[in-house]
């Protein structure tokens, strides 16, 4: 059984990618002056973050910095010259973890053996456990 990348990954790894800032609010908007992550962003274009942050991880450094370069393009409300949105998805690409290069696990039948072994043990553990507990009780019947 093959354990997919989705599950075999936690989400932690691109957090200080997708909390890295990209720059600030424009004057003259609602929440001025204050600080756009990448996580931001990426919302507010409707793009799963961590999804994002998964697909660039993978693609080569070059490729994903242009790729984030149209995604700040694109950002509503801010205006971008095309250089600076390049040097800036540069800076922040190298934020994100090296891709690994290992094959996803596998459960080999070895493993699968040796779990079920222990897993037969404890069952047989549990059920002498339970027929002690009930011959050291005795039998419970109601007159």
């Amino acid at each position: 059984m093959t354990v997919r990348p989705d599950y075999a990954l936690s989400r932690a790894r691109y957090t200080h990618f997708l909390f890295t800032v990209v720059g600030s609010e424009r004057r003259g908007t609602q929440n001025s002056g204050e600080d756009i992550t990448v996580l931001t962003a990426l919302e507010r274009l409707g793009i799963d973050p961590w999804q994002e942050a998964a697909r660039l991880s993978v693609l080569p450094r070059a490729e994903a910095a242009e790729s984030l370069a149209e995604t700040f393009v694109n950002l509503p409300d801010t205006r971008w010259a095309a250089g600076d949105a390049t040097g800036a998805a540069r800076r922040i690409i190298s934020t994100l973890p090296e891709p690994s290069h290992r094959a996803p696990a596998r459960l080999s039948p070895r493993t699968f053996l040796t779990w079920g072994l222990w897993a037969a043990v404890g069952l047989a553990l549990a059920l002498i456990a339970v027929n002690y507990m009930v011959s050291a009780i005795g039998p419970l019947t109601s007159n």
